[in-house]
């Protein structure tokens, strides 16, 4: 890292890209988890429903594949809890 704006110009370019493709991958995941749980709710609705069998299977296998490029996406608390929070106890 150094002292003056412009040497730092590189640096901040490829954070940038990565802060894009991590919020593309966000969006993503949060738009399957909503069209998951719609199509949940209607095969509970219809559970005779090939289409929506299939439909749920899909979306739960798109999930797992993204999960599987994002770990912190699928993680119970993110962390930056555990980096920047003080310790508990």
């Amino acid at each position: 890292m150094s002292m003056w704006l412009y040497d730092d110009l590189r640096e901040m370019e490829d954070f940038q890209l990565y802060q894009k493709e991590v919020r593309r991958l966000e969006r993503e995941y949060l738009e399957i988890r909503i069209l998951l749980r719609d199509a949940e709710q209607d095969y509970g609705k219809d559970p005779e429903s090939e289409y929506l069998k299939a439909k749920v299977n899909y979306l739960r296998k798109r999930l797992k594949d993204l999960e599987s490029q994002g770990a912190r996406l699928a993680a119970d608390h993110p962390p930056e809890i555990s980096l920047f929070a003080p310790p508990h106890g």
